[in-house]
């Protein structure tokens, strides 16, 4: 059976002082590697839904005022899985979105925390616009925080607002 990674880091979520800017270049303590099956319905409902509201990000993360925003993109792994990393996005144009890295990956080459990396729009897996104890997006992180308390945060997550 086939395998994604899912590079989690909940208390990332936390620690929301750098918002959008460049992160540390030292590894977060608390994140987690979750092995998630590829065939996982509601992990793949989580990401579809992620890409469905993607707009919302983008007409907002540098709009309005907030305290963090962050883009997860699937990417190739050196044994041929997937790998979810979060960025904090520093450009969006068109399909390429610019961000620098702001996890630690495990098992992607020559990535590491605080790397621009320019990726496809098509890659986004999830996204999150965190404002005070609200959180829009974060679908993934909703997921696993539903299965295991170990993931939850005191974040209050919210869907976009319908127009």
């Amino acid at each position: 059976m086939s395998r994604f990674r899912v590079l989690m880091v909940v208390i990332f979520l936390m620690g929301l002082a750098n918002g959008c800017s460049e992160r540390d270049s030292s590894r977060n303590a608390y994140g987690n590697v979750i092995n998630i099956s590829d065939d996982d319905q509601e992990m793949k409902a989580a990401i579809e839904k992620a890409k469905t509201t993607f707009q919302y990000f983008e007409e907002n993360w540098q709009l309005i005022p907030i305290d963090s925003c962050n883009i997860k993109f699937g990417m190739a792994t050196a044994d041929g899985t997937l790998e979810h990393i979060w960025f904090s996005p520093t450009k969006i144009d068109g399909d390429r979105i610019t961000g620098r890295c702001a996890n630690e990956p495990e098992g992607i080459p020559n990535l590491k925390i605080g790397d621009l990396r320019t990726l496809s729009r098509a890659d986004v897996t999830d996204w999150m616009i965190v404002r005070g104890d609200q959180c829009y997006g974060g679908y993934t992180i909703r997921v696993l925080a539903s299965r295991n308390a170990e993931y939850s945060t005191s974040l209050t997550f919210l869907d976009p607002p319908s127009k």
